[in-house]
């Protein structure tokens, strides 16, 4: 390739039409040649394939009547043929019952391995023969097996005088091709060659005021005005050199300022991790210290400020993990049937609460009534829903120290539903607003102020609600407060009269008549369930294995229902799933799992288990679910 790169156009013209002509030949005569070769191949062998049928029909009688000389005599006929070299013929047990071969060092097998599993002609060539073995069958009996070898000498001969000639064809089509290319190659190459001189001159005086006369209207002549083109665009581009100078460099501080807001955002995560593995562990230990003078009321407080922290720290991983996925493009939207004001009632619920341990009981937070008059069912995530209503209403309550925090919706044209969640916190000013929904940003009152956070929640919240179809959008005023606003399709389903049903849930558990099979492989998790259980009294069985929890149902046919882990040894939670309710189709089966990705859920539904928790498991839900499915179990649930 090097010594291509130094030779004159001249010559190159000529060695790359040389090339192709010669490429496309060899290429041409290789397809006509192993094209040919099979026609040779396939004739022979039909032929071959022939004789031996035939002569096995002839051998067919001999066979009946156990006749070896007539089998030799109709053997010997191979001499006629040209290029046998032997033939065998074996009786239907694979015994030699006659042969023919040409020469004495031919050796032939005494014993055909394996007759039956010959139930058609077995053809295939090696360097110089081919060999044909063909099942004797008459009127759907076998009565034996014929071996036919024939060189292939002859084959060989007329490939090799075809590849001589189409050597020979290739040869003077190369000499014919050489003189027509360098006799033809000239009305290229001349022009170019001007063009060269030309653009040297160029170069070496500097003058880039010229024109070069156009001498013909093909690729040349195109070449020549492109050329007088780009002597113009030479000073245009100078001009706008320092134009994109200074867009490099605004790129660069880019660049840098997102690199600062990376290492900013792993410093905070260090942080924000930090913070409450130092209030777990800490406290932790004060609580477990053999000689700690922690009172009563201290340890019931520490308990509760580790459960606080331990809540951070899961929203701070379910919030880093949402967004790798949103990056991966990988987050998946789940439409269903979601009852808005029954969601709606449990995130202010579940907020009132919350407020009392972020100790911020002065900040009124309110569902607006007028939301809540009529029962609306709509089609949608309600996962991704409640998540980013959980997520608004978190971040104002982060930002407001006493006032109020509203939220609820109105239907706008019945087209669309308009949410929003308002605040008297601190407010923002408009350069706050235009980057509150990107990545990595925290928005600080002050430097005597620091909120907690990783940057991410408002974040996250603009990516659903764009896989949700709508918008989503904030009003603020340093001061005053904020107000979140987000829309969603309003698509309206009707709900069925079970979904309209309020369960009322007795929070007395008494199951003393009951026995839940707990699958788990982790000791300390199934202490923890069985813990939470012991208020129960129902009686505690343990499966370290899906395989063991399988052969218990099997002999146990008191266990009431099945606590399920997902990743154990031997056999998982889907595999065991599937083989109880084989067995037990009525039992129900509850899940519990760290894999909380919906496509995981989905495939434990599908294995048949009846419910679904996501670790870390809370005593409430997990007393609640149990309590759900053992009522529809009893005569009066």
């Amino acid at each position: 390739m090097s010594l291509f790169q130094h030779i004159s156009i001249k010559n190159k013209l000529v060695s790359i039409i040389l090339f192709v002509s010669t490429l496309t030949m060899v290429i041409g005569f290789t397809i006509v040649g192993i094209s040919n070769v099979k026609s040779l191949k396939k004739e022979m062998h039909l032929n071959t394939l022939m004789n031996t049928r035939l002569i096995g029909e002839y051998s067919v009688a001999p066979l009946t009547f156990d006749d070896n000389a007539g089998a030799e005599n109709i053997l010997s006929k191979l001499s006629t043929i040209p290029g046998a070299v032997s033939g065998a013929l074996y009786d239907r047990n694979g015994f030699l019952f006659a042969s023919y071969k040409r020469s004495d060092d031919i050796f032939i097998q005494p014993l055909y391995k394996n007759p039956d599993e010959l139930t058609e002609s077995l053809s295939f060539f090696t360097k110089n023969i081919l060999k044909v073995d063909h099942p004797i069958i008459y009127n759907n009996y076998e009565y034996g097996i014929i071996v036919i070898q024939v060189e292939t000498t002859l084959l060989n001969k007329k490939i090799k005088d075809f590849i001589y000639i189409m050597a020979s064809i290739l040869a003077g089509m190369f000499i014919l091709a050489f003189f027509l290319a360098n006799r033809f190659q000239k009305p290229i190459s001349q022009p170019i060659l001007e063009l060269a001189k030309l653009t040297r001159k160029i170069s070496v005086e500097g003058n880039y005021d010229v024109k070069l006369e156009r001498s013909s209207n093909d690729e040349i002549g195109i070449l020549y005005e492109d050329f007088n083109n780009m002597l113009q665009q030479i000073l245009i581009r100078e001009a706008a050199r320092d134009e994109a100078e200074k867009k490099l460099q605004k790129e660069k501080e880019r660049a840098e300022e997102s690199d600062q807001l990376k290492s900013a955002f792993l410093a905070n995560m260090s942080h924000e991790i930090r913070t409450p593995m130092n209030a777990i562990l800490g406290f932790t230990e004060l609580i477990t210290m053999p000689d700690s003078e922690v009172t009563p009321e201290e340890k019931e407080n520490f308990i509760k400020l580790i459960n606080n922290s331990a809540n951070n720290l899961l929203q701070l991983i379910d919030d880093i993990i949402d967004i790798s996925k949103i990056e991966a493009e990988q987050l998946k939207i789940i439409k269903k049937d979601c009852a808005l004001n029954s969601t709606l009632k449990d995130i202010w619920q579940s907020f009132l609460e919350i407020r009392k341990h972020k100790g911020k009981e002065k900040v009124d937070i309110r569902l607006n009534e007028s939301a809540l008059e009529q029962n609306i069912f709509i089609k949608t995530d309600p996962l991704r829903l409640n998540q980013v209503l959980t997520n608004l209403i978190d971040n104002a309550l982060k930002f407001t120290e006493d006032g109020f925090i509203e939220f609820g919706y109105e239907i706008q044209n019945g087209k669309q539903l308009l949410f929003y969640v308002k605040d008297t916190g601190v407010g923002m000013d408009q350069k706050k607003k235009d980057f509150v929904f990107d990545r990595f940003i925290k928005l600080e009152d002050n430097s005597s102020r620091l909120y907690r956070g990783a940057g991410l929640g408002l974040a996250i919240c603009k990516s659903l609600v764009e896989l949700l179809n709508g918008k989503i959008w904030v009003e603020s005023a340093p001061n005053i407060g904020s107000t979140f606003y987000f829309t969603l399709p309003f698509d309206q389903v009707h709900a069925s009269e079970n979904s309209m049903k309020i369960v009322d849930v007795n929070e007395i558990y008494n199951w003393h008549d009951k026995t839940i099979l707990v699958a788990e492989d982790e000791p300390a998790n199934y202490i923890y369930i069985e813990e939470v259980l012991k208020i129960t009294k129902a009686k505690i069985l343990k499966a370290v294995n899906g395989k063991e929890a399988v052969d218990m149902i099997s002999n146990n046919s008191n266990i009431d229902i099945i606590i399920m882990d997902i990743k154990m040894p031997v056999m998982d939670g889907y595999e065991a799933t599937r083989r109880i309710k084989s067995l037990r189709k009525d039992i129900p089966i509850i899940s519990q799992s760290a894999y909380a990705m919906p496509g995981d859920i989905d495939k434990g539904l599908e294995s048949g288990m009846n419910d679904y928790l996501i670790k870390p498991v809370k005593p409430k839900v997990l007393l609640s679910i149990l309590n759900k499915h053992l009522n529809q179990l009893s005569p009066t649930g």
